[in-house]
């Protein structure tokens, strides 16, 4: 009988990572952020909750075959999207380089910012005792 119930509980923890990495794939290409978090957190709440349903299985040699193919499918999706958003989050950064280049020359106070105050303390700034 608990072999039952644990049956039954992989297979809901599968079907909701199913669902949630379809969902996560949709809000990516949707762009949103807000979904995108939204989805993402549903994901990793949906593995957490398949992980901890495997937690007794012995390597996968008491689940059917069936099964063992839809895990490997969703852990390449969740992998593929992890590629996408490290694709994405690289163009993101490039993109904003572009927009917002980095400063060539230094800051105002910069050289002043030595030990014991720098060229301010050799102009005789600062009094020394």
């Amino acid at each position: 009988m608990a072999f039952i119930a644990a049956h039954s509980e992989i297979h809901h923890a599968l079907e909701q990572a199913e669902r949630s990495v379809e969902a996560t794939g949709q809000a990516l290409l949707q762009g949103l952020p807000e979904q995108v978090q939204v989805a993402a957190r549903e994901l990793h709440d949906s593995a957490h909750a398949l992980a901890l349903a495997l937690r007794g299985v012995d390597g996968g040699a008491g689940l059917a075959q069936a099964v063992r193919d839809r895990l490997v499918g969703v852990a390449r999706d969740i992998a593929m999207q992890r590629e996408a958003l490290l694709r994405r989050s690289a163009m993101v950064e490039r993109s904003l380089q572009s927009l917002v280049p980095q400063q060539g020359q230094a800051s105002t106070y910069t050289g002043a910012l030595g030990r014991y105050g720098g060229p301010a303390a050799a102009a005789g700034a600062f009094r020394r005792f």
